[in-house]
């Protein structure tokens, strides 16, 4: 497979929660929440013709990008804040995908300059941590989850970003761990991306970052 490099797009956000029905309540710990209720939700919204983007829309947050201009890349929004030990919990749709493209979680390190930590729920049910180093994909750990985790509609993902641990989970399921040693803080982001062609989206719900 190829490297992928990701698009990252800074933009001025609110940070304020929407906090309308259906949300999950927020625990003691909670950091930042949002049920995407709002169009002026916690990311907000860039496009860039029809190659890319993400918005607030239909009380989901979208991303999308076109991988047949792009391919393996991925497009993420992020927080303007940076934390340091997270959980980061929210529902993902893939509304469109092929295989290494689908629902990507960052954390940690600064997405403008390329340095962060990606998670990625693909379509086909394979699940990978990678690290980023001036936008370059450096590692990746690959694994697939178990028959049966992967819902076709939508699937709670779970990131533990904690000390030196990394870990990764689909509906309860861990999919992936691993250890790390480069960066201690950073932001949170959601996006999507990572296939080899043609065009992927996925949508978000139920945002909650917590301490853990």
């Amino acid at each position: 497979m190829n490297p992928r490099t990701p698009i990252l797009m800074m933009v001025a956000m609110a940070l304020a929660a929407c906090g309308g029905a259906g949300a999950p309540e927020s625990p003691s710990g909670a950091l930042l929440q949002d049920d995407f209720s709002s169009s002026s939700c916690v990311f907000g919204s860039l496009q860039a013709g029809t190659t890319q983007g993400y918005e607030c829309t239909d009380g989901e947050f979208r991303a999308w990008i076109d991988n047949d201009q792009a391919s393996y890349d991925f497009v993420t929004a992020p927080t303007s804040e940076a934390y340091g030990d997270v959980r980061i919990e929210v529902d993902a749709r893939i509304v469109s995908a092929v295989p290494y493209g689908g629902a990507v979680v960052v954390c940690r390190g600064s997405q403008a300059a390329g340095d962060f930590y990606a998670f990625t729920l693909s379509s086909d049910g394979s699940v990978d941590i990678s690290d980023y180093l001036d936008g370059e994909e450096q590692i990746a750990h690959f694994d697939t989850l178990p028959e049966g985790t992967v819902k076709s509609d939508w699937n709670h993902l779970r990131v533990d970003c904690v000390g030196n641990h990394l870990a990764f989970y689909v509906n309860g399921v861990l999919g992936i761990e691993r250890d790390i040693s480069e960066f201690a803080r950073g932001e949170v982001g959601l996006g999507a991306g990572g296939a080899s062609e043609g065009m992927t989206e996925v949508r978000f719900d139920n945002l909650m970052v917590s301490a853990p």
